[in-house]
């Protein structure tokens, strides 16, 4: 029998019947355990020894990475306890800790450097441009620089979970 060929009480009957069969398969709700999430956010600014270095860069990034993480895990923690005050329950154990993004358009991991993974530094071509006689621009040709490109700030986002203490 196909689908096409089920008579309006006959379909409806399975409905119910599929139905049934999801909800015996649910989970009872006592078994469920209530959480409260919060995300925490921190940035920190590289500083790097030399500008002109990409291994300077990359550990002025890293270290930037490793003062920003804490806070944002403080501060997510410190957001989690107000959601909880303004509840009307208490905080219990954290459960999960996450760093993926919450937003699919950032921010994200300063690993990936405008050259690749880890490299700031890397060349870089650029037109030539001269100007004509009736004052038209033209590119008579391209030059290729060496550039380093430091982040102007590094930013840590944690998404925190917490169980909500009985």
């Amino acid at each position: 029998m196909t689908p096409t060929s089920l008579t309006p009480p006959r379909a409806l009957a399975l409905a119910a019947a599929s139905l049934a069969f999801v909800l015996s398969a649910a989970p009872a709700r006592a078994d469920v355990q209530r959480t409260i999430v919060a995300v925490g956010v921190a940035t920190a600014k590289p500083t790097p020894q030399d500008r002109k270095s990409n291994d300077s860069i990359k550990a002025a990034v890293e270290a930037a990475e490793a003062q920003a993480l804490p806070e944002a895990i403080r501060e997510g923690h410190e957001y989690a306890e107000k959601l909880a005050n303004a509840a009307g329950v208490t905080l219990g154990d954290l459960l999960t800790i996450s760093n993926a993004p919450t937003s699919p358009y950032g921010p994200f991991g300063y690993q990936f450097g405008p050259f690749g993974p880890d490299q700031y530094c890397g060349n870089r071509s650029v037109p030539i441009v001269r100007r004509e006689a009736n004052g038209r621009r033209r590119v008579v040709g391209r030059r290729t620089r060496h550039v380093c490109i430091v982040p102007r700030q590094i930013v840590q986002q944690v998404t925190v979970t917490y169980a909500i203490a009985s």
